[in-house]
């Protein structure tokens, strides 16, 4: 079977959303703590951050230890693909997923069925409308569940469902897509490109911080081609 890029987003997002989880309770010092000197422009928002994180920390005054503040972008980034990965499959389900068979009508006496006829036919609707694969408005409603199911759906796989128009495909993958993308993001596991205000101090040139992929911030000059790791333009 064909995997449609759809599929691949989603599967990413579920292989990526543990280490979301892992990374709430670690502030650490990522690159967005340290490219502060290498990128100013990024100084406020990092300035609102900290007094927001403060903001959760526990009174001074208060007995026992104040707990690691929770990562916000961290924490927002999960909010925000869990809802929009839930609001796609509640949207979604009502227009693919066939009717479960009713119950057997209230006259079936009338209609000759026998009472195992009737006995089978309520059997039959309660399993069709028990059947796991149906997306559920209640319970258990997670992001990791909400891509396992819509990765079902976007494979084909069997179930009570007619197959996904191209157009469904389309908007699947359109936000499968961003809401990986936003996980790897905040994750710092995306190579980023910006320019910085500060020219080259050598030729007054244009710099570029390059940020991301679990790396140090960098900085590169694109007229005289001198390169500045953190610690040299720290220094400068």
């Amino acid at each position: 079977m064909t995997t449609h890029p759809a599929a691949a987003h989603l599967i990413r997002i579920a292989t990526l959303w543990p280490h979301l989880d892992d990374a709430l309770d670690q502030r650490g010092t990522n690159w967005l703590a340290t490219k502060a000197d290498l990128f100013r422009v990024l100084d406020q928002a990092d300035a609102e951050e900290a007094a927001a994180l403060r903001a959760l920390e526990r009174d001074p005054q208060q007995i026992g230890e104040t707990p690691a503040p929770v990562n916000l972008r961290i924490l927002d980034t999960a909010r925000l693909v869990e809802a929009t990965l839930i609001h796609l499959a509640d949207t979604l389900a009502p227009q693919i997923t066939r009717p479960a068979l009713s119950h057997a009508p209230a006259d079936w006496e009338a209609r000759g069925w026998t009472p195992v006829d009737r006995a089978l036919r309520n059997q039959c609707a309660d399993d069709e409308q028990a059947d796991p694969a149906r997306w559920r408005y209640t319970g258990l409603r997670t992001a990791e569940y909400a891509a396992g199911w819509l990765h079902a759906r976007v494979q084909g796989e069997d179930g009570p469902f007619r197959p996904l128009t191209a157009t469904q495909l389309d908007h699947v993958e359109q936000v499968a897509a961003g809401c990986a993308d936003r996980i790897a993001a905040v994750l710092d596991l995306t190579v980023r490109e910006e320019t910085a205000i500060r020219p080259c101090p050598d030729c007054a040139g244009r710099l570029v911080v390059t940020t991301g992929a679990g790396q140090a911030p960098a900085a590169r000059c694109e007229g005289c081609a001198r390169g500045w790791t953190l610690p040299d333009t720290t220094a400068a």
